[in-house]
């Protein structure tokens, strides 16, 4: 279908689109969203209730949950190979899902579901899905939507970035692309959206978002069911699903991100890669001092934002000069899950990954294929080739910062020109960052909270009127003495005004 120009856009979508911007997160929710990378219902389920919710991490995006292609080497691609629109995945069944749903609703977390709407399963001759349906990707027949060749774009090539026609109607690899301008095509796609939300789902994140017209994804939108109240507690009656799409737009013209926030949330894929450029010393913290719509970012009202993906992971994996920052830099992974979630700029996504040693290579399993249950250790983290970036301690102590300096301002940012930078979250929070290699941070600095002694939230906890860990004296002035080492592994001090000795 052929595109309309942004102007006419924004009068061709209907008013309450805009009411998709809502998440919904409960008053005392740390505002971030965790990506929990092809677990099993059973286990979401019971993160749900045993870490996410006592946390403050009140929603979590679940990977495609229906049919895909089977995979010869059961590669973590095949979940973004749809097959058909049933509800069976390496995850679980729909029983197991419609459970999952239930226990993360009653925690109070809400499920976000990654769909899959621009393209089908890819390969040559017949084959399986995970429900056992059969399809053909050389005829373009998928009989359990059904989809037949009728229902997609002419196959073709991107070969030109800047052009949105071929951007949004020719082939991503050799997935078949949807036609998403057909009635009956977007109906189907309707269909099983409208069922998760009657089953109590909360949102969606929309996977190549940026390969799809946006009216057409508009259309998809106006006929989506409001979210079932009944099963999700603290949302209103007649609220809208969240809707956030996945946006890689670097300024090639061809899909601009700004065309989708008209209809809901965005990933903004230039803070990842400008993060890592200042953790690399490609660029300064300095840089970031402008973070937000001066350096053309979306508005953080509209934006989430995360430091790796599950494509970006493996293509910093064989990459020279990494791109993305992922968990196999630990240290400055960590540093720079410090700055994002202590910054106000945008929806904080934090990806829960697997380690692999092939770029192809899917989730932990057993000789079947069977995804392997989550383990954890004596200190509560993961082991048995699951990482959970979310349950790093660290993680842990910076969602408690985010709820208490919700909603207070960036005020008081310094920095040394290169890689130590400090700001205040209005009177409520402080946080400093040595990213140097060899420099230590050693500085009196204004922390904008009253005198007294603060403990440091990373390093420790306050138990009483004692603290576990380091402690920072801040004098009358508001300023005090900081110093932090650049050879520790986590060199941050971050305090509240709530942790007050």
């Amino acid at each position: 279908m052929l595109g309309l120009p942004f102007g006419v856009l924004l009068t061709v979508l209907p008013p309450f689109l805009v009411a998709q911007f809502n998440p919904y997160f409960p008053k005392d929710s740390s505002g971030v969203i965790v990506h929990l990378l092809e677990w099993t219902f059973e286990d979401v389920a019971s993160e749900c209730v045993l870490y996410l919710a006592p946390n403050g991490i009140n929603a979590v995006q679940v990977s495609p949950i229906n049919e895909v292609r089977i995979m010869p080497n059961r590669s973590w691609r095949e979940r973004y190979e749809p097959v058909s629109y049933r509800m069976t995945s390496r995850s679980g069944n729909e029983s197991q899902f419609q459970s999952m749903v239930q226990t993360c609703n009653k925690a109070g977390v809400r499920v976000f579901v990654e769909v899959v709407l621009n393209n089908m399963a890819g390969g040559s001759g017949p084959i399986k899905g995970t429900g056992g349906a059969v399809a053909n990707p050389s005829k373009r027949e998928y009989p359990d939507v059904p989809f037949s060749d009728a229902d997609f774009n002419e196959a073709c090539t991107v070969l030109d970035g800047s052009d949105p026609h071929e951007v949004r109607n020719c082939q991503v690899d050799d997935l078949p692309d949807l036609n998403q301008g057909l009635a009956r095509v977007r109906q189907r796609m309707i269909d099983f959206m409208n069922k998760l939300i009657r089953m109590g789902v909360a949102g969606f994140y929309v996977n190549s978002a940026k390969n799809i017209w946006p009216h057409d994804l508009g259309a998809i939108y106006m006929k989506l069911e409001n979210l079932s109240s009944s099963s999700i507690p603290g949302v209103p009656a007649g609220s809208r699903p969240f809707i956030y799409h996945d946006i890689a737009d670097f300024g090639e013209g061809g899909s601009r991100k700004n065309e989708y926030t008209l209809m809901g949330f965005a990933t903004e894929y230039r803070f990842a890669y400008e993060l890592a450029d200042v953790m690399f010393k490609r660029k300064p913290f300095h840089y970031m001092v402008n973070l937000g719509t001066r350096l053309g970012y979306i508005p953080r009202e509209r934006s989430v934002v995360f430091l790796d993906t599950p494509s970006l992971q493996r293509l910093s994996d064989v990459a020279d000069a990494p791109l993305i920052i992922t968990s196999k830099h630990l240290r400055i992974y960590k540093i720079a899950t410090v700055f994002m979630m202590a910054h106000r700029y945008g929806t904080p996504r934090i990806m829960s990954s697997f380690r692999f040693s092939d770029i192809d290579e899917g989730p932990p399993s057993d000789g079947r294929g069977k995804i392997s249950k989550i383990i954890l250790n004596d200190q509560d983290q993961c082991t048995g080739g699951w990482i959970c970036e979310h349950r790093w301690k660290v993680v842990q102590r910076m969602l408690k910062f985010r709820k208490e300096v919700s909603g207070q301002p960036v005020i008081n940012w310094v920095d040394n020109g290169q890689n130590q930078v400090a700001f205040c979250r209005g009177k409520v929070g402080f946080v400093a960052i040595n990213a140097e290699i060899s420099l230590a941070l050693k500085a009196n600095l204004f922390t904008c909270l009253k005198a007294g002694t603060y403990c440091d939230i990373i390093s420790g906890a306050l138990k009483g009127k004692a603290c576990t860990g380091l402690t920072v004296k801040v004098g009358g002035d508001g300023r005090a003495d900081i110093y932090i080492s650049s050879a520790v592994e986590e060199p941050f001090i971050v305090l509240l005004a709530s942790e007050k000795i």
